[in-house]
């Protein structure tokens, strides 16, 4: 069995266990702290002041990210805890090294990537970072002939490097993915998906005159309408109508949108939310997505893998085993109804067939696919346009979960559903490979 070992660079795991794994693909002139590779079955190394740990202790506790090095098995990954004891990460090193290469191509200022099973098992963890250096703010001195002298071309930007934390830190505003949170609360209040409303624009903002039936009206769509197309009107004037502040809050928390994740395995936050207390246009503004509101990538693929297995929501764990021993999978939460999360998730699936990321999914596609685009730009501290999605797929036998936010400058090279639909089909590819293989072995009688 081959066997390569990387080391992994990052800050120091407090409560959490995710991997920067190696950087593989990358040029090391690019990353900062490019790997180290050590020799072929070379021991894995534990944090040169690791002390024995009690057995109770939380594996969560055991990781630290700035001295551990992990290898690549066969179709897993192995570390060494800082008690000693030996473990089994859920991560799959091919989509974990697919993740790494979408952030890198993407070359996005800042970018995460998750991958996970409808169980909540991380597949894919991964962040990246290459933010700009601060604009300059003195002028060079002129020369004697009062001319200014050109500016060399210096760029002062760190290297780009791979922060595990950008996957599970809410660092990126919602934007339209919180038309999830919205809908689920306007069909728990008693809205059709099918259901239509009357609208004028609503493609960019929300606006007083949308709020209320108003002459400029000139379209009647429906609710799943709205969220396939992310159209800000509807979702604003149907939050303004039909919902209560506390009710959209409430609906936050039971998607778990505005907590820490959960579990004890990893540290961070799904996301946070502060709804307005008043029903008047910011809130009808937060409905849509356009403030109030922030996500992490875990916090992206725990929402979508909610609405994929009928409104239960996973816990995110990175642990397959310790000392041979397997890590039961913690039992899902009930977060909504199934009834509203199927109803949901058929949003989600027109939002792939005809609406926001048809592009890159579209309905003539062999593989269906649920999910929600997002998209907000924010100018400070510099220019990022906020490119999101998160879904799961196939949409009726979810096996994957995929969740890619992705902070671009001005001019991008990957949008958030380009990277998800490559992710997805290199996740869905392997399915299909080692089912073949499995078949395949069965009939020579291996």
């Amino acid at each position: 069995m081959r066997r390569s070992h990387v080391v992994l660079a990052g800050a120091a795991m407090i409560a959490g266990a995710a991997a920067l794994l190696g950087n593989r693909g990358v040029p090391p002139a690019e990353v900062q702290g490019a790997p180290l590779l050590a020799p072929p079955g070379a021991p894995l190394a534990v944090a040169p002041d690791a002390k024995p740990t009690p057995a109770h202790t939380d594996p969560s506790a055991l990781l630290d990210l700035d001295h551990l090095v992990l290898s690549a098995a066969g179709d897993h990954y192995e570390a060494t805890l800082k008690d000693g004891r030996h473990a089994v990460l859920t991560l799959d090193p091919g989509l974990q090294a697919y993740a790494e290469k979408l952030l890198t191509e993407a070359r996005a200022p800042r970018g995460a990537i998750v991958a996970m099973s409808p169980d909540g098992r991380i597949l894919a963890l991964a962040g990246r970072r290459a933010e700009p250096s601060p604009p300059h703010r003195t002028e060079p001195e002129p020369d004697r002939a009062g001319k200014p002298p050109r500016r060399p071309r210096t760029d002062d930007s760190p290297p780009p490097t791979f922060d595990w934390r950008l996957a599970t830190e809410a660092w990126a505003p919602a934007a339209s993915v919180f038309k999830l949170v919205t809908a689920s609360a306007l069909v728990a209040a008693g809205v059709g998906p099918n259901d239509k409303v009357c609208f004028h624009g609503g493609i960019r903002s929300v606006v007083e005159s949308n709020l209320r039936d108003d002459k400029h009206d000139s379209r009647c769509e429906s609710l799943t309408y709205g969220v396939a197309h992310s159209n800000n009107a509807i979702l604003g004037k149907l939050a303004f109508q039909k919902l209560e502040p506390a009710a959209l809050t409430r609906c936050a928390h039971d998607l778990g949108v505005g907590d820490p994740l959960p579990g004890v395995e990893l540290s961070g936050a799904a996301g946070a939310v502060d709804i307005p207390s008043t029903r008047d246009l910011s809130f009808a503004q937060t409905a849509a997505g356009f403030a109030g509101s922030q996500l992490s990538a875990v916090g992206g693929a725990l929402l979508a893998a909610t609405f994929a297995d009928d409104g239960e929501q996973p816990v995110p764990r990175i642990f397959t085993s310790i000392e041979g021993v397997a890590q039961e999978a913690p039992a899902p939460r009930r977060a909504v109804s199934a009834e509203i999360a199927k109803a949901v998730g058929q949003m989600m699936v027109a939002t792939c067939e005809i609406g926001s990321a048809a592009k890159s999914f579209g309905r003539h596609q062999q593989l269906r696919v649920a999910g929600k685009t997002g998209t907000l730009t924010r100018s400070e501290p510099f220019y990022m346009e906020h490119s999101w999605f998160v879904g799961y797929a196939p949409a009726d036998n979810p096996q994957i979960i995929v969740s890619v936010v992705l902070g671009n400058p001005e001019n991008w090279h990957l949008r958030g559903h380009e990277a998800a639909r490559r992710l997805i089909d290199r996740a869905i590819g392997r399915e299909k490979d080692r089912a073949a293989k499995i078949t395949s072995s069965r009939r020579v009688g291996w």
